[in-house]
């Protein structure tokens, strides 16, 4: 009898692996039935559309197109009566017209209806939108070569049998592309719509301006494309490094590209949301036109520059009746070229420092009663609230502009965290999600050490599937204010599309899902399988998509013996995980790890990668190197806790791992607080030295301590005192780690107290001054 449960078990799972292989389609659909047999496309198929329903033609002719690209067989496009009954004829793919009720369904305006048996292929939807995002599931339920640019010979062009009704949990499913800090060319923004529609997402959010150029023609205005959309170079490396490229960057679309590239989204069903950054972000445009800024540099024509230096610049709009009417002009040729209900306004990131030494702000705050500056930007945003309402246009902006008073019309972008949404949706105004911590894709994926540069940040692929965009705080009643969630690719550090499209793909296709998908239809095993099928399309499609999803992570805990336990993982279950102890990098011949662990008994490093079972290698090779010494393992207490930067482990003081340089997530971070910690070395032994590092990066708010101090004691109460260090100053620019070894003359000790003074509250010529400075130590070792 177990052997007959045991068979009945691995028949079921094989059921249910063929099941995701056969059906993998990104989104998952909201209601798939699989049915048995499958139709398959030959040269006596034929796609049959309703009669005069010129609207249908083109999605027709997309399908053909991808037909005979890649498998020669010519598909004839015919009208005809097409009935209301979902029963194809004989060898053909039918559009269906467009109809509210099918299969007693009720259809919204991207709800479809996609039905496949041995016959034929019937697509159904109430608009065009639903009977695109049918063909998208059509296109995935083919063989991944359906998206090759070319004839792939010996292809069965099959569709498995099944039954679809589908349709969108959010309305707002949207992307957004900076071409600001580094420009695209109008080739590239199209197949990022391309993208953007194979997953069904409907809103392509176009961040066109800021402090790094001007990338939009405005014809009033030449200027601003003549002389904002141009620097004389970029940062080069992270902020924190400080070095420059000399390297000249540019570029614009004039009006007829913007109107290429809207006329090409609209046949995809997709929405172009612009973006003009205010009142900050605003250098580009004040270089090229002085007077509309707020300090003495525009009282003397300048010189503002386009500047190559990322973050946030104190130059902004001044909100005089000059800015006022310049932003209005530029407003008016946006808004005739893109015909979506909502502009972006921008609203984040505006330093006030300008405003407070300008007197004609705080006249103009006596005037209006404004009591604070961030009032006046509620009054600068209003106004153009009022502006684009009376066009016609709705506004969004950045969660910033909720401070000083939320403008009547707007809707909120909550980016730093989740509390501009809820804030938002509690005043009855609508918001998109998209915070930092799970749509941020400009952060690291994968172990920074082994990917390319980026701003900074680790957002792995399975934290990103897991973010929920409508928060729990909310009523039903204020959740339906959510409008959806979009995934956000700044551009700092991604200077060519092969790039942008490895940070984007597949993390975008996780926040696809998460916008179309149903909450309780959502499993990442169950998305990570479809994704390897995926991974086959991208490949076709020449995306040059991220494998970090199998990079293996590694985590180290303690035995009973103090020693070093690496625990090593895979996000991809089937895959074996192979590693090395002597440096050298692993091989389909290697290791194979064991669930209990590897042991490091000296300094050394581990080297790791996933295989397949075919031996073939998925991901990078990680590398992790230990440092082994008395304190290795060993517990400790601290007077405060880290709370965002631990190290990555429990006692990420003593794990034998160093702080990089790169990598905030292996330093311990305290804000504002002391480093006070005693580490236990569980019994008297002679004690050398002591010896760890603090990492200084003043952009980053990490300032190095004022003072170390290193005490001894047996008793772990009374302590003597062994060296106090007074430390140098922070380096104003870039990131320095300091090494520090305090010699202790052989003394026996069982506990070590190692004492670092905070910096306290950052200097009055930081951008951040008033604000807790954070203090940053790693490894702390005793030989």
């Amino acid at each position: 009898m177990k052997k007959i449960f045991g068979l009945l078990s691995l028949l079921i799972l094989s059921f249910s692996s063929i099941a995701q292989n056969k059906y993998a389609i990104i989104p998952k659909p909201l209601e798939l039935t699989p049915l048995a047999g499958e139709f398959t496309i030959d040269t006596q198929t034929k796609i049959l559309i309703p009669k005069g329903a010129a609207d249908i033609r083109p999605l027709a002719e997309m399908l053909a197109e991808r037909v005979v690209i890649t498998s020669g067989i010519q598909l004839p496009i015919e009208e005809a009566d097409i009935s209301n009954s979902l029963v194809p004829a004989n060898k053909t793919i039918v559009f269906a017209p467009y109809k509210e009720q099918v299969m007693n369904k009720m259809l919204g305006d991207e709800d479809y209806i996609l039905k496949a048996d041995a016959k034929g292929v019937i697509l159904a939807g109430a608009t065009g939108k639903g009977e695109f995002y049918a063909l998208q599931s059509l296109l995935q339920l083919l063989p991944p070569q359906i998206f090759s640019s070319s004839l792939e010979k010996g292809v069965k062009w099959t569709v498995p049998a099944c039954t679809i009704f589908d349709r969108p949990r959010y309305g707002h499913r949207g992307g957004m592309l900076d071409v600001a800090r580094h420009f695209f060319p109008v080739s590239f923004v199209k197949k990022y719509i391309d993208l953007l529609a194979l997953h069904k997402m409907n809103k392509f959010h176009w961040h066109l301006t800021d402090d790094q150029g001007w990338r939009i023609e405005i014809k009033k205005y030449p200027k601003l494309t003549e002389i904002g959309s141009k620097r004389k170079e970029s940062m080069k490396g992270h902020y924190n490094d400080w070095k420059f490229d000399g390297t000249p960057h540019g570029g614009f679309y004039t009006q007829t590209e913007i109107k290429e590239v809207i006329a090409y989204a609209q046949k995809k069903f997709i929405t172009i949301i612009p973006e003009i950054e205010m009142p900050g972000h605003a250098l580009a445009a004040l270089a090229s036109y002085p007077e509309l800024g707020c300090t003495e540099k525009s009282l003397k024509g300048g010189p503002y520059e386009v500047t190559g230096i990322w973050g946030v610049h104190d130059d902004v709009f001044c909100p005089t009746e000059t800015t006022f009417r310049f932003l209005e002009d530029v407003l008016t040729e946006v808004i005739a070229l893109f015909p979506g209900d909502y502009v972006h306004i921008g609203g984040d990131e505006c330093p006030k420092t300008a405003w407070k030494q300008s007197a004609f702000c705080q006249a103009l705050m006596k005037k209006e009663g404004l009591k604070d500056e961030d009032e006046l930007q509620s009054y600068f945003i209003k106004h153009f609230d009022k502006f684009l309402t009376s066009k016609g246009k709705k506004i969004i902006g950045w969660d910033e502009i909720l401070e000083g008073g939320i403008s009547p019309n707007a809707t909120i972008m909550s980016w730093r965290g989740v509390e501009g949404g809820i804030a938002a949706a509690q005043q009855n105004h609508d918001a998109i999600m998209t915070p930092t911590g799970f749509c941020y894709l400009d952060y690291y994926q994968s172990d920074p050490s082994t990917e390319p540069l980026a701003i900074g940040g680790y957002l792995p692929l399975e934290k990103v599937y897991g973010y929920e965009p409508t928060p729990k705080a909310l009523t039903p009643e204020q959740a339906k204010h959510i409008l959806g969630i979009q995934a956000n690719l700044w551009t700092e550090y991604i200077q060519t599309p092969e790039q942008a499209e490895y940070m984007l793909y597949p993390r975008a296709s996780a926040i696809a899902e998460t916008g179309w998908t149903s909450a309780r239809l959502k499993d990442y095993d169950d998305f990570t399988t479809r994704l390897k099928i995926h991974f086959e399309r991208l490949k076709y499609l020449a995306v040059n998509y991220a494998k970090s999803y199998y990079d293996i992570t590694a985590s180290s805990a303690m035995n009973a013996k103090s020693q070093v336990i690496v625990k090593l993982q895979s996000v991809d279950k089937a895959a074996i995980i192979r590693y090395t102890l002597d440096g050298s990098a692993p091989t389909a011949s290697s290791a194979i790890y064991q669930p209990a662990g590897v042991v490091i008994t000296k300094d050394g490093s581990v080297r790791a990668a996933a295989f397949s079972a075919k031996g073939e290698q998925l991901g990078k090779v990680l590398t992790k190197y230990f440092f082994i010494n008395k304190a290795t393992g060993r517990k400790y207490t601290l007077v405060n806790q880290p709370k965002n930067y631990t190290g990555g482990e429990t006692y990420g003081l003593t794990n034998g791992v160093k702080g990089e340089d790169a990598n905030s997530a292996t330093w311990i971070g305290f804000e504002g607080k002391d480093l006070d910690v005693t580490i236990d070395l569980g019994q008297a032994m002679d004690v050398n030295k002591v010896s760890f590092a603090f990492k200084g990066a003043s952009d980053s708010w990490i300032m190095l301590p004022t003072e170390v101090e290193v005490s001894v004691s047996n008793d772990g109460k009374k302590f003597t005192s062994v060296k106090k260090i007074p430390m140098a100053a922070t380096p104003p620019k870039g990131s320095a780690v300091q090494q520090l070894g305090v010699a202790v003359d052989s003394k026996k000790a069982r506990y070590v107290r190692v004492f670092a003074k905070n910096y306290g509250k950052l200097p009055d010529n930081h951008p951040g001054n008033g604000n807790p400075a954070w203090l940053f130590v790693d490894e702390i070792a005793i030989e």
